[in-house]
């Protein structure tokens, strides 16, 4: 679908953009690339006020559906609050509880900001990375669970990055290592799946749509470099939000 058709449908209502927890606590600064790179595609967005409250992926996957229950229903609450008619949300986890399990509208960014005859231009391609390689990791829920595996790559391409591959990708992809509890209950089984998906990167960079897929790989990158997929479509540096 092209860009203009989607700012089409995503006109006449309340499109919230959702970062969701890790990014809007732990990874501010990824917050605010994904705000702009909306802003520059023309995308008219709502934030909501306050505290995010969390989608509940985590709580479900690790089998409390009661308190899953009661945060779908604080914020299918606060949606309707705000008008809310539509979603967009860099995680891939978001993604798919909102969509899957709330059964809401929703989309992940890189559905809507991947747009293969105005990319380059959207996204301002830096003729001086000179076609550098970046390899990049397909996350479980965004790959695996939401067979979105084209987007984030078509971006990185129109970017002007040459998009490498690891032996394992797409819907063969292997887990980062962080989701389902594994970080939490199992950190140094976590942390030595991560280093195994590293080893296997062989130009010394790469890339994800995940953000807790790049935080987990960050911590274990050991001379890689690891971008979450806006660093990479957004070069120069975003400046803080004003507080209201």
């Amino acid at each position: 679908m092209g860009l203009r058709r989607w700012l089409e449908k995503l006109a006449g209502s309340n499109t919230l953009y959702y970062p969701g927890c890790v990014t809007h606590y732990a990874l501010p600064h990824i917050e605010r690339r994904y705000e702009a790179l909306l802003r520059r595609a023309g995308v008219d967005f709502i934030m909501l006020p306050g505290e995010t409250l969390c989608c509940g992926s985590p709580v479900k996957r690790a089998g409390y559906l009661q308190d899953f229950a009661d945060l779908k229903a604080k914020n299918l609450k606060i949606f309707e609050r705000f008008s809310v008619k539509r979603i967009i949300t860099n995680c891939p986890g978001c993604y798919h509880t909102l969509k899957r399990d709330y059964g809401l509208e929703a989309y992940h960014i890189t559905q809507v900001l991947a747009d293969p005859d105005r990319g380059a231009r959207l996204l301002g391609k830096d003729s001086s990375r000179g076609d550098k390689e970046v390899t990049y990791h397909d996350p479980c829920h965004l790959g695996r669970w939401s067979g979105i595996y084209d987007e984030p790559r078509r971006l990185l391409q129109s970017a002007g990055w040459q998009v490498e591959e690891l032996p394992d990708n797409r819907e063969h992809s292997l887990c980062c290592g962080a989701g389902g509890g594994v970080k939490a209950n199992f950190p140094e089984l976590a942390n030595a799946i991560a280093r195994r998906r590293l080893s296997l990167v062989k130009n010394g960079r790469l890339c994800t749509a995940c953000p807790l897929c790049y935080a987990h790989f960050k911590e274990n990158a050991n001379g890689i470099e690891v971008l979450e997929l806006s660093e990479v479509l957004v070069a120069e540096p975003v400046p803080e939000r004003e507080k209201t």
